[in-house]
């Protein structure tokens, strides 16, 4: 029972860590973000939130949590990439 997380950017910085798995065997994807935002500390100006990060699911739908809170499900391979990253 694991989503796992994939972050990038400074979702990995602010989280600690490039890969995270998720022990829960369903969750939306605004509760998703707050697990990880829990695990950023105690910071409250966290840089990622459900309307500045867009969210792959395994490797085929984008979007972002503040449009479409989906379900996440046990397997699930989550991509987590904030709107400043890239080019």
């Amino acid at each position: 029972m694991t989503i796992v997380v994939t972050c990038l950017g400074h979702i990995k910085t602010s989280v600690g860590k490039e890969t995270v798995e998720v022990p829960e065997e369903s969750l939306t994807a605004s509760e998703l973000l707050e697990v990880l935002r829990g695990m950023a500390g105690s910071d409250p100006h966290v840089g990622f939130t459900k309307f500045n990060t867009l969210l792959v699911v395994n490797g085929e739908s984008a979007f972002t949590a503040a449009a479409d809170d989906r379900r996440l499900k046990d397997g699930d391979r989550v991509l987590l990439v904030p709107f400043s990253h890239g080019g």
